[in-house]
Parts: structure tokens; C-alpha cells; sequence
């Protein structure tokens, strides 16, 4: 019989998460349901660890770290579920998670993704319930949830209508991109206050100042104008993109003053040679979704932030700190 969800979780030298999560799924009261692990090159003992402690999980190993986006189009191919649930690692579920999700995703065929509400791994703050998202792509604004991260729960038939992951995304924004598809083809997304978990956030915080650093900054810029040029209609497009490219300068600016060129070079240039070198795949993914899509950019923009969400956030936090990892 074939279970009615499938939990697909990526690791990656995550291993001191891996008990507390894979044993707070198992004590969920949903049961119907079997997890897949794909392991992206980890050199702490995760693979030996989930054979030896979980051998009724199934197990992809990878011999080096192939992205996140990757890592769970593998994991959803072997997958049997009606549901597939794309989980991190460090995290630690709610019992009636897993139930709370299945019920709202059966209750309207017009949900194409179920998201959660996130409290940091202590457990006594909230981090999110669903993301808003700016009209350039960034995630932070006002508004309306337009996609969720570190949990996205979408049915497996949708997953291959939309296409996947988008396997040049290797980490960040990979999600984005997906909801943004979910979108674009008719469906909403919801966010489930009842499904809860805690999650170990990447987010880098120092005092009251967000810390980044150039890799993380690449990989956000550069998937981020991939995005943006796939999903938006032509038009939409000729629009956004100068605004865009304007704020990138602005910020380019911003960094030279404060005497960081290399961290300009590293990041907001790097992307832009990724995306001129990567264009004609671009084009070519932008050709599928657009010849696909089945909703409008005006109904598309009314779920996204009409201002830059990074001004919003600099106008609270400053400019972020640049870390050296």
C-alpha cells in the first residue's frame, strides 16, 4: 500500500540534528507516511548513523554536496506519496504537524502548497507563518504569504506538472522559485498555523544587525535574477529589471563606500556573469513556464510587496554585516 505522504529531507553534514528530527516525525499522531533522506556528501558520520539507527528509511547517498534543489528532485522521484513534504533537517516537529497538513491539503483542491508555522528551536519566538516577498524577488515585505521555506508540502502530481526544483538553484531561493510556479499555475498557497515546528534558522544575527557573507549573497543575487527573468511575462519584465538592476547599484554603492569592494566582486558582479553564462538555460526554462502558465502578472503582483523589501529592512536594521565565511 502506498503511503499517503512521502518526507523527503535533505542532509548535509547535519547529523546532530538528524535524532531529534527523525524522532519527532516518527511521534507524530499521522502514521501514514515514509521518509526519504537524500545525503549530499556528509564527512560527519550521517550515513553510517541513519543505517545503523534507522534502517527502514530509505537513503540516497551522494559522494559531494549537489544543492538543495537537486538533492530533492532525487528524493521526490523515489518518492510514493500522494503528498510529498520537502523538510529540513534541523528541525523538530509538533505532533499534529504532519495531521494538520494533510487535512487542509484535502480540504480545497485549489491549495497547490501547505506551509507551517516556524518557531526558533528553543520554541519561544516565531519566525514565520509563510514569507511575504517584494516585486523583485526578495523575501521580506508586507503583506500576503507568497511562498514558505524549510517545509513545503505540495502534492506529487503538481511537483512534476510545475517541473521540480530548479536544479541550477543550489541553496536559497529555491523555494521562492517553486511557489512563485505553484502560483503561476492556478493554485495558492496556504500556511497551516496549526502545523508547527522549530526550526535551527540559517538566519545570522548580530545584536540587532543581519550578518551575511559574499557566498551567501551570490547565490541569493544570482537565483534571484534567474527568477525573475523565468517567471515574469515580458512586459512585467521591461519594468522590473531596471528597478532591480538601480537598488543592485545603489547597494554596490553603498559597499564601496564602506571600502568592501572585493565583497562588490565576490557577490553582485560574480552573479551577474553567472546569469549572463547561464542565459540561454534561462531562456530556455522561461520558454516552458510562460507557455504553461495559467495566471496573469496582475494576479501574480497582488500577492507580492509593491516596494523594495530590502529598503524596508535597511530602514530597520542598516546595512547588514559582511561576515568572512
Amino acid at each position: 500500500m502506498q503511503p499517503k505522504v512521502s518526507i523527503i529531507i535533505t542532509n548535509y553534514n547535519g547529523k546532530r540534528y538528524l535524532e531529534r528530527c527523525i524522532e519527532s516525525l516518527k511521534d507524530n499522531t499521522f502514521k501514514d507516511f515514509e521518509m526519504i533522506i537524500v545525503d549530499n556528501g556528509s564527512a560527519d558520520d550521517s550515513i553510517n548513523f541513519i543505517k545503523r539507527k534507522y534502517p527502514e528509511i530509505k537513503l540516497v547517498e551522494f559522494n559531494s554536496n549537489h544543492g538543495l534543489s537537486i538533492a530533492s528532485n532525487k528524493g521526490a522521484r523515489l518518492a510514493q506519496g500522494e503528498y510529498l513534504f520537502f523538510y529540513n533537517n534541523d528541525t523538530i516537529a509538533d505532533k499534529e504537524m504532519l495531521n494538520e497538513l494533510v487535512r487542509v491539503a484535502d480540504s480545497d483542491s485549489h491549495i497547490g502548497v501547505c506551509g507551517c508555522k516556524t518557531l526558533t528551536y528553543s520554541g519561544d519566538q516565531v519566525i514565520n507563518s509563510g514569507v511575504e516577498m517584494d516585486i523583485f524577488g526578495y523575501p521580506y515585505g508586507r503583506g500576503r504569504t507568497f511562498y514558505v521555506d524549510a517545509a513545503i508540502f505540495i502534492k506529487k502530481d503538481l511537483l512534476e506538472e510545475i517541473g521540480g526544483f530548479d536544479e541550477k538553484m543550489f541553496l536559497y531561493c529555491e523555494d521562492r522559485d517553486l511557489c512563485w510556479r505553484v502560483w503561476l499555475h492556478g493554485y495558492k498557497i496556504a500556511v497551516v498555523p496549526q502545523a508547527i515546528f522549530k526550526h535551527d534558522s540559517f538566519c545570522l544575527v548580530d545584536g540587532d544587525k543581519f550578518t551575511t557573507n559574499p557566498r551567501r549573497r551570490f547565490m541569493n543575487e544570482t537565483f534571484t535574477i534567474r527568477m525573475l527573468l523565468k517567471n515574469y511575462s515580458a512586459f512585467i519584465l521591461f519594468l522590473i529589471m531596471p528597478l532591480y538592476l538601480f537598488i543592485n547599484l545603489c547597494e554596490i554603492l553603498i559597499y564601496f563606500i564602506k571600502g568592501k569592494p572585493g565583497f562588490v566582486f565576490n557577490t553582485y558582479l560574480t552573479a551577474y556573469y553567472w546569469n549572463l553564462k547561464n542565459l540561454k538555460d534561462t531562456l530556455n526554462k522561461r520558454k516552458m513556464i510562460q507557455k504553461t502558465r495559467r495566471v496573469s502578472d496582475i494576479k501574480i503582483m497582488r500577492n507580492l510587496y509593491k516596494f523594495s523589501g530590502k529598503a524596508l529592512l535597511f530602514t530597520k536594521i542598516g546595512i547588514p554585516k559582511v561576515a568572512l565565511i
